[in-house]
């Protein structure tokens, strides 16, 4: 019988044949991850549950990550941060990432850059956006605390597979065309109720495969604005050797048969794909660039594990270069994902001066910071804010009057220098 990834992948976890659609496994995790804002509380839940002497089912395959509530002056992060070590220590977690350790961040982004995603795997995570690993060909799930207080016991989660949409980009992406366009795009035609609620996603075509590495992570990230349950992208030799280079090993490229089913196929081009902003409200109120109204922005957002990857910054910063920096009145607000970004970013004389322009600021630490509306940057009442991030729900980033588009770096490149899109 013919296959989709997701069936394969969920196969391979379960021990069994195949799902159906509608059919319920028992699969085993591979990995699982949590971080600052429930680690305390999944902590007590374990202990009250299994008594103070029981372990994990596996302290190696876990990962806690300090990245949500960083700020040192607030009580209340600083208890998490307390919280979350003290977790790490109990349970002798290996895989445990606090700030000033050699490498922190954001949880999506730092687990595929420490070589923690691999391809066929099935990795949950308590947060919804930890579909992001399937930009590597994971299952990646965003879970309850209820559901990973159970991982944490025994290492299996219970996954109903739901239908699986295909969409299949062919062709090239047209230049000045990023991940973050691509994904705004499908949020725009298909979001939710439009197509892909509760769905498994199955992205692929010689457009998406022709995309860095880092750029099919924002691709899965967003599987969440889109409203499915994840969105998986089949790995290529490309990827392969990207995950093999970070140090991941022993993994099964799985890759989907060609005549599997779908419960519906999308076909794209990826020539009639071009530059997109999502307007205020939603991801999915999208408009070309070229479309927008002549729109001034006194802020500028580079963060977020979709838009503060090396990648991504190397867009952004690649957009700065040559210029005067900032444009009157803006202020760029600039949070890397992971501390070897911060590192990379700000390693050459070249780009810390550029970077140390009137109107920009990077973050001491490496983090989620206001792309959730945690500390921070956040956006006042009087806003007009371009966000690299994946939401800008009304208050997501700070006051609910905030004005926040999101776009690709490269195009928060261009609104800093410029002061404004569109026109």
């Amino acid at each position: 019988m013919a296959l989709t990834l997701s069936q394969k992948i969920l196969a391979r976890a379960s021990g069994g044949r195949a799902p159906q659609p509608g059919d319920v496994v028992i699969a085993r995790v591979d990995r699982a991850m949590s971080y600052d804002a429930y680690a305390g509380l999944l902590h007590r839940r374990f202990v009250a549950r299994w008594g103070a002497r029981a372990g994990l089912w596996d302290a190696e395959r876990l990962v806690l990550v300090a990245d949500h509530f960083l700020d040192a002056a607030n009580p209340a992060h600083c208890r998490m941060q307390e919280e979350l070590a003290a977790f790490a220590d109990a349970f002798g977690v290996r895989h445990y990432y606090p700030v000033g350790a050699r490498n922190h961040g954001i949880c999506h982004a730092l687990l595929p850059e420490e070589g923690l995603v691999r391809p066929g795997e099935l990795i949950v995570g308590t947060d919804s956006h930890s579909c992001h690993y399937g930009g590597f060909g994971a299952i990646g799930l965003g879970i309850g605390v209820d559901a990973m207080e159970g991982v944490l016991a025994i290492g299996q989660y219970w996954i109903q597979l739901p239908p699986t949409v295909r969409i299949t980009i062919h062709g090239r992406f047209p230049e000045g065309v990023y991940a973050k366009d691509v994904i705004l795009r499908l949020c725009g035609d298909l979001a939710n109720d439009k197509g892909l609620l509760g769905c498994a996603v199955e992205l692929d075509g010689d457009a998406v495969q022709a995309l860095h590495p880092e750029e099919k992570l924002t691709l899965a990230n967003m599987a969440a604005e889109l409203g499915a349950r994840w969105l998986v992208i089949p790995p290529d030799e490309t990827v392969c050797d990207w995950v093999a280079h970070l140090g991941a090993d022993h993994f099964d490229a799985l890759q989907p048969d060609v005549d599997a089913h779908y419960a519906q196929t999308y076909r794209y081009h990826g020539e009639d794909f071009e530059p997109l902003v999502a307007l205020p409200g939603a991801p999915d109120r999208v408009m070309a660039v070229k479309d927008l109204p002549l729109t001034r922005f006194n802020e500028i957002f580079v963060g977020s594990c979709t838009g503060a990857k090396r990648f991504d910054m190397e867009q952004f910063v690649g957009g700065l270069e040559g210029s005067a920096g900032a444009a009157d009145g803006v202020r760029v607000h600039i949070v890397p994902a992971t501390r070897k970004v911060h590192d990379w970013l700000l390693a050459t004389p070249e780009r810390r001066a550029l970077l140390a322009g009137p109107g920009i600021a990077v973050a001491q630490h490496a983090g989620c910071n206001a792309c959730f509306g945690g500390y921070g940057f956040l956006a006042g009442p009087r806003s007009l804010r371009f966000s690299t991030s994946n939401r800008n729900f009304p208050g997501r980033m700070g006051d609910r009057q905030a004005q926040v588009f999101l776009g690709s770096p490269a195009l928060a490149a261009r609104a800093a220098v410029q002061g404004c899109l569109g026109g």
